[in-house]
């Protein structure tokens, strides 16, 4: 029997190309992709009126059913549109009839913290704190070391900056091209009143303050249809001086691993490997404990010229253009990564919880 895989994204348009190489394989899976947004949903009727596919003519309008699985790719911003459908959202992850193949980290500063508390990461994680008010952010900034300022949630697509204050001039370094620079405390405490609450600090300290560089590196990690996490790829951006950006910026050069590690010293690259290695041992089985269900992240590191080692983020729905980039050959084997785990979460039984068999009223849900 045929299930149905949902992808759901805030735009139609978002991974327009990927979506459809998802579904031209499905089939072999024995699953039939369809794609929404959360406001195609009708509140009335619990249908949903979306686009199905079909071999030919591609994704075309249609009404469906709320599917059996559900793959959720919204990537929130501080707007009026997240605001409408967060709630839909948090909705659909209760109905009953469905399974959602990933979940999306509510808190990652929380997540932060907890991690600390593992004496095998404890080592990679660096000292966060909420803002809570602008002096904050200049508290940490005269210490000696970089901050780097994130969104709370699963923002995606919200921005993130690195901060830092050299020769008495706070510098905030968003992509290669928007640097921001204030002489004066009060004018970059003005800047940031407006992430007072819906943003975190982290702390990178670091020796090597004359001439600094980061190196950003991201793991992408996806489970088989064995429920076994594995590997698909390693990637980074070139390196340049003084750069603080994220691994995310369209700008950025993306290079494999192994051009990388190739042009560290000996023991610097024996010590990152190793690492990284501890990094994978454990952090993996973390997630699936606490953010259940999941079945993909990536982890994005910060590499120190001296050969220090920062988890600096972790995604629990990552982009893919810049793994992409750095790999093109392997687009097919995240599709049938995607769709085996589907499939395999078919065939496992369904828990559902004591809130999830409760009647579902769509209407109430929108009061």
């Amino acid at each position: 029997m045929t299930s149905t895989l949902g992808i759901v994204t805030l735009s139609p348009k978002y991974e327009e190309a990927f979506t459809r190489g998802l579904a031209k394989a499905a089939p072999a899976y024995g699953l039939k992709v369809v794609r929404f947004t959360p406001f195609d949903l009708k509140p009335a009727s619990n249908m949903i009126q979306g686009q199905t596919f079909t071999d030919g003519q591609g994704f075309a309008a249609a009404e469906f059913e709320i599917p059996d699985l559900i793959y959720d790719r919204c990537l929130y911003k501080h707007d009026a549109q997240s605001k409408k459908a967060k709630p839909i959202m948090e909705w659909l992850k209760k109905y009953p009839k469905t399974d959602f193949l990933n979940t999306g980290i509510s808190n990652k500063m929380m997540l932060f913290e907890q991690l600390r508390l593992l004496p095998s990461l404890q080592p990679y994680l660096p000292v966060c704190s909420l803002l809570k008010d602008p002096s904050d952010l200049l508290s940490m900034l005269r210490k000696d070391g970089y901050c780097k300022m994130q969104p709370l949630s699963q923002h995606h697509a919200t921005s993130t900056y690195f901060i830092f204050l050299k020769d008495n001039t706070f510098t905030v370094q968003q992509n290669p091209g928007q640097v921001i620079t204030f002489s004066r405390p009060s004018d970059i405490e003005r800047w940031c009143e407006k992430y007072v609450g819906r943003y975190f600090l982290q702390f990178f300290q670091t020796s090597d303050q004359k001439d600094f560089l980061f190196n950003e590196i991201r793991i992408f990690l996806m489970k088989d249809s064995q429920n076994q996490w594995n590997r698909i790829g390693i990637h980074t951006k070139l390196p340049a001086e003084n750069s603080h950006l994220s691994i995310t910026q369209k700008t950025a050069s993306m290079i494999g691993f192994d051009h990388y590690i190739n042009t560290l010293q000996p023991h610097i690259r024996e010590l990152l490997l190793d690492d990284i290695a501890s990094i994978q041992a454990f952090l993996p089985a973390y997630i699936d404990k606490t953010f259940s269900p999941c079945f993909e992240f990536a982890v994005d590191l910060l590499h120190t010229r001296e050969g220090r080692l920062f988890i600096s983020n972790i995604r629990s729905k990552p982009g893919r253009s810049a793994f992409l980039k750095a790999y093109p050959d392997k687009e097919n084997e995240l599709i049938r990564t995607i769709l085996a785990h589907a499939q395999s979460m078919k065939s496992q039984p369904k828990e559902v919880s004591r809130e999830q068999k409760s009647l579902h009223h769509r209407h109430s849900s929108r009061k």
